[in-house]
This record gives structure tokens, C-alpha cells and sequence, in this order.
């Protein structure tokens, strides 16, 4: 990821020196900084957008009215205009600080932003229950981790869509990366929902439930190779490293979440039990008989 990031169009560094030999840090460009924000906070809310969509179809169907409760909860979802007002501070704020740096507060500022919003929605309790309370909120840390990795694929994509050469290859291997990143999350839903049970009961695995699995890992797996490949085209290295590691991690999760779970190592059939001497049970206390 840093290489990715190391690669694509920076700023001036403010503590390089110029061709002239001067040292004086060059003039903060609004304009440019904007788009890059703009270019930031779209890709955040983009990939939301068609990850809850992916969520949708797989576990409602796009044409079930339950379905329209997730897409409207994350339209008005206080976790993301959070991290969009961090952002903009770090982005407008930190006018000196390189792109890299700048990037890398974002992405820490995607927990922050749910603590600081779980911390308002709490001030009720607050008193009684005190800041550990909003510390052990369960709910909490697993949406601070959804909008982390949400945040590290938007940087991915954003690195590769303002590089330097703006390579058509370049964006396309970021936008397939960051696809194969929400697919993988899917995939870890998927698994999730098939297995989760109420009090001990045996989890049943529907054939919808199978068919969407393939679908959804045949999808994974071509967003990640697609990546790889127009990372290669695009000729830049630090894309290439990330789509590679991100792919690999992404190939595992993929094998590991499998919906039934013994899709790739099946268990062996149980063989017969033959009994000897071709004995069988004729009536209750015949010694032939299981228990006498």
C-alpha cells in the first residue's frame, strides 16, 4: 500500500530543495487539493454504496422492501459524515504535510470517526456507563473496522487514479483492486449468515445459498487477477505489490469462508459396518442384537 502510494502524483515535498537551490515551501494549491479530497470521499461512498448493494442482492434481493432500510441507513450513516469532516481537516488543515502522510491520518481517521460518533449517540449513558462503555461496544469496533478497510481500498484506488501518468491501466487495476476488496467482504458476510445460529441449532445450507457463494468467489477471483494484470500493464511497481498482496490475501479469505464449509475438502463417507457371519436381529433378546 505505501508503495502504491509513494508512486502516485504527490506535491512538492515543502522540505526538498528547488532547482535554484531555495528552500522556501511552495504554495498550497486549494484547487488541487480539493479534487484530491473529492476524489477521496467519492471513492469512500462509491464502494459503500455497491458494497451494501452486494450485501442487498445476496441477502434480500434487490426487490424485497427489507432491502431499502441498509441503503437508507447508509445515506444518513453519522460514521461517514464523520470521517468526511476529519478528512477535510487533515486535507485543508495539514497544508505542509505530504501526500503520504496525509493519507495515512485518513485511514486512522476512519476509527476515530465511529468512536466519535458512537461516543455522541452514547452521551445519554455516558454518566453511568462512562467512556469504557463506548470503549466495549462491540457493534462499534466491527463498524470501525468495515469503514477501515473501506477507507485503505478507496486510498488504493485514489493512489492509482492520480498517479502521475494517469494511466487508463493504472485506474482500471485500482478500481478491479478495490472491487476484489468489497467481494471479499461479501464473501466473509455470505459465510457469516449461513452459519450464524440462535441457541446451538444445526445451521441448514440452502442451494441458493451455494450457487450465490460461487458466484460471488468466481467474481472475487477474476476482480483480483483482472488487477493484477493491468497493474502489470500499467508498468508501475508499487501498484503491482499492492494488487499482488492484496489478491493473495484476498485468494485465502476466499478458501476459507467456503459456503457449504467442506466444499474443498469434503468428508469421506462413512463405510458400512458389516456384521459378522451374516448374523442378523430376528426378535427382541436374540444375542445377535444390539444389547442383547
Amino acid at each position: 500500500m505505501s508503495e502504491a502510494l509513494s508512486d502516485a502524483h504527490h506535491e512538492p515535498d515543502p522540505g526538498a530543495p528547488s532547482d535554484s537551490g531555495a528552500t522556501d515551501h511552495p504554495a498550497f494549491d486549494a484547487r488541487a487539493r480539493a479534487v484530491e479530497t473529492l476524489v477521496l470521499v467519492a471513492s469512500v461512498a462509491v464502494l459503500r454504496l455497491v458494497g451494501v448493494l452486494l450485501l442487498v442482492a445476496s441477502s434480500y434481493g434487490l426487490g424485497s422492501f427489507d432491502a431499502w432500510f441498509p441503503l437508507l441507513a447508509m445515506v444518513a450513516d453519522p460514521n461517514l459524515l464523520v470521517w468526511i469532516a476529519l478528512t477535510a481537516a487533515v486535507q485543508f488543515g495539514l497544508r505542509s504535510m505530504r501526500r503520504p502522510g496525509r493519507w495515512a491520518l485518513i485511514v486512522l481517521a476512519a476509527p476515530v470517526a465511529v468512536l466519535i460518533a458512537t461516543a455522541v449517540r452514547s452521551l445519554p449513558g455516558l454518566a453511568g456507563a462512562g467512556f469504557a462503555g463506548v470503549l466495549g461496544n462491540g457493534v462499534a469496533w466491527i463498524d470501525a473496522g468495515i469503514l477501515t478497510l473501506v477507507v485503505l481500498l478507496a486510498v488504493a484506488f485514489s493512489a492509482a487514479f492520480l498517479g502521475r501518468e494517469r494511466r487508463r491501466s493504472a485506474r482500471i487495476a485500482g478500481g478491479l483492486l478495490a472491487l476484489g476488496g468489497l467481494l471479499t467482504l461479501v464473501l466473509v458476510w455470505q459465510a457469516f449468515m449461513a452459519y450464524f445460529t440462535l441457541f446451538g441449532s444445526e445451521p441448514v445450507i440452502t442451494p441458493a445459498q451455494e450457487d450465490v457463494y460461487l458466484v460471488t468467489a468466481a467474481l472475487t477471483l477474476a476482480a483480483f487477477v483482472g488487477a493484477v494484470v493491468f497493474a502489470a500493464v500499467s508498468g508501475r511497481r508499487g501498484l503491482i505489490i499492492t494488487s499482488c498482496i492484496v489478491g493473495c490475501l484476498g485468494l485465502i479469505i476466499t478458501f476459507a469462508v467456503p459456503v457449504p464449509a467442506d466444499r474443498f475438502f469434503p468428508e469421506p463417507t462413512p463405510e458400512p459396518v458389516e456384521r459378522g457371519g451374516g448374523s442378523t436381529c430376528m426378535s427382541p433378546g436374540d444375542p445377535h442384537c444390539i444389547g442383547g
